[in-house]
Formats: structure tokens, sequence, C-alpha cells
């Protein structure tokens, strides 16, 4: 069971990341194109996640939090990996071609 302490660390550090987050864009450091990815409500879930995977010592909270955030950009994951079938085989024969080349006898 996580002790008071952890707890306040990982809630302290996921506070204070938004918090300089959003004073951040409110001095409108971030230019317009990466703010709007930035600061996409569906990357909060994956940020709370490594927050927590990090400063918890249950990590539980941690992968869930993730697993929300991954379910959120399910649809994004979908169409960054949607021809990588195209690469499968160039780089298996790569791979098959370093590991002749370098394999001992």
């Amino acid at each position: 069971m996580p002790t008071k302490n952890d707890n306040r660390l990982a809630w302290g550090v996921t506070l204070l990341v938004f918090g300089c987050l959003f004073l951040i864009r409110q001095l409108n450091f971030i230019p317009p194109e990466i703010a709007s990815f930035v600061f996409d409500f569906k990357n909060y879930p994956l940020l709370m996640g490594f927050i927590f995977l990090l400063s918890h010592k249950n990590k539980n909270i941690g992968l869930v939090l993730i697993a929300i955030g991954l379910l959120f950009r399910l649809s994004d994951i979908i169409q960054w990996t949607q021809h990588i079938s195209d690469y499968i085989w160039p780089v298996l024969l790569i791979i098959a071609g370093i590991v002749l080349v370098f394999k001992k006898k």
C-alpha cells in the first residue's frame, strides 16, 4: 500500500507540471502548431501516467493512466502505423544481413 508521502509526491509533481504547462500556454511561449498537440486533453493521461510511473511506488496507477491515454490516441496510432507493413521485409532483410555478417563462426 502506498504511503501518504508517496501519494503527495506523485500528485505534487503532476500539479507542478500541469501548472507550468498552463503558464507557458498563457505566456504564448509555444508556437500554436506545437501548442495544439501539447495541450490536447488526450495527452494528459499519458503525461500523468509517466509521472506516476516515475514517482509512485505502486506502478498500477501509472499503467492504467497510460493505457487510458493510449486508448484516447488509438486512432492516431493506427494512422501512424498504417503503412508499417511496407517496411517490415526490408528491415527484416537488413537485420538478417547484419546477423550473418557479424555472427561469430
